[in-house]
């Protein structure tokens, strides 16, 4: 089993997955004092982090699905409880909640699969998307990973209001399969959001509205190092009622698709 936050050499990124034990089995995330709010993105990393601790080594995460229940403090420590569902011959489940001061912020159920051979296909990757050379650096960029966004002129056009970033650690990551997974996580939460606001970009005051995630899911279709570029895109597939769909992939600079994602999230626009 893998000590969640193990591998130091990994940089920032292995210090910001860094999960304490507790004597109740579960795990604890220290505050940041400059930090007043905990990303989603943070929290799914830490949840699959603490799930996969409890899981043998030799079955790596194949999916993650969150709903994102509260905003969290950054400045507070993060609980993580982690209920062992079910070990299979092949699969295994974990169920994750992750509370601060009594409140839940996030439910994750993980899933891990013993690798095995099986036919491979994969949709093929989008026509002449820019590589991440020369490109603007991104509304993503984090101490943690740099970013490059492909402006929507240059983006191929399809699938229509694709919005599309590379993403790569500013550090190289320790040689932990685990740790690479919660880096894919943590990088599968950029541009959902931004994606379905696309379609109304002309929408008077669409500066003024309010769009968080709701719940995120991704598989993983294959093992990946996050020591690359990583290309990330997302698409809306409806919007109204207040909430939007948008789905997305994960691809290396070869075109190689690594993971599926999809998130709902709420989406008001002002009234015009």
């Amino acid at each position: 089993m893998t000590r969640p936050g193990s591998g130091s050499a990994g940089g920032d990124f292995a210090s910001l997955m860094f999960l304490e034990p507790g004597p109740d089995g579960g795990f604890t995330a220290q505050a940041h004092p400059n930090e007043r709010r905990v990303f989603g993105r943070l929290l799914m990393g830490r949840a699959l982090c603490a799930a996969a601790s409890t899981v043998d080594g030799d079955r790596p995460a194949h999916s993650l699905h969150a709903n994102f229940l509260e905003a969290g403090d950054g400045r507070q420590p993060v609980h993580f409880d982690v209920e062992g569902t079910r070990d299979g011959a092949s699969f295994s489940s974990r169920r994750v909640v992750a509370t601060q001061e009594g409140r839940p912020l996030l439910i994750a159920v993980a899933t891990f699969h013993v690798p095995e051979l099986g036919p491979v296909y994969e949709a093929a990757p989008p026509d002449n998307a820019p590589g991440p050379d020369g490109l603007p650096v991104g509304r993503y960029d984090t101490p943690w990973f740099e970013s490059r966004d492909v402006p929507v002129e240059d983006a191929p056009p399809q699938p229509p209001h694709a919005r599309r970033a590379w993403f790569r650690p500013r550090r190289p990551l320790a040689d932990d399969p685990a740790l690479h997974a919660q880096a894919l996580i943590y990088v599968s939460d950029h541009g959902a959001t931004r994606a379905l606001r696309q379609p109304h970009a002309a929408h008077p005051g669409v500066e003024r509205r309010v769009s968080v995630s709701l719940d995120h899911t991704v598989w993983v279709h294959q093992p990946v190092r996050v020591d690359q570029w990583l290309l990330s895109e997302f698409h809306p597939v409806a919007t109204g009622g207040g909430r939007g769909l948008a789905l997305g992939s994960v691809r290396t600079a070869d075109g190689q698709l690594v993971a599926s994602v999809a998130q709902e999230a709420l989406l008001r626009l002002p009234d015009d």
